[in-house]
């Protein structure tokens, strides 16, 4: 019971720390640099004369809802965020080639794509 309790408490933070890690990647500013075209981090004084732009109200993501089960387990439907899609193509040569691709769109093409066998992946052991 103990662990199950431990278990359920590392998942519940995961979801809060994958939250705020996303929430502090959408802050980042950049700008074209007048002399070289270049995109480069903003300068302070940039920040500034941007702030009345990014201070538009931003939208809160949906936490996931927490579903616990008769036996107590307790799990979260995340949708298609983080989706893994298994794709098996056959070969020019035959033989079945496998391939995991994240999202829909990157298995629809791996789909479509001609398959060549995998090799044995390097952090397999």
């Amino acid at each position: 019971m103990l662990s199950r309790t431990l278990i359920t408490c590392c998942a519940l933070a995961a979801f809060s720390m994958a939250a705020s890690a996303a929430a502090q990647a959408d802050g980042m500013a950049v700008v074209r640099d007048k002399q070289t075209g270049q995109l480069r981090p903003a300068t302070a004084a940039e920040l500034r004369a941007m702030q009345g732009d990014l201070r538009q109200p931003q939208m809160a993501r949906p936490q996931p809802q927490v579903q616990v089960r008769a036996d107590g387990t307790r799990s979260a439907p995340v949708g298609d965020r983080g989706m893994v899609y298994s794709v098996v193509s056959r070969a020019p040569d035959g033989k079945l080639a496998q391939r995991c691709v994240e999202g829909e769109a990157a298995a629809q093409h791996a789909a479509h794509d001609h398959a060549t066998p995998a090799g044995e992946h390097g952090n397999e052991q």
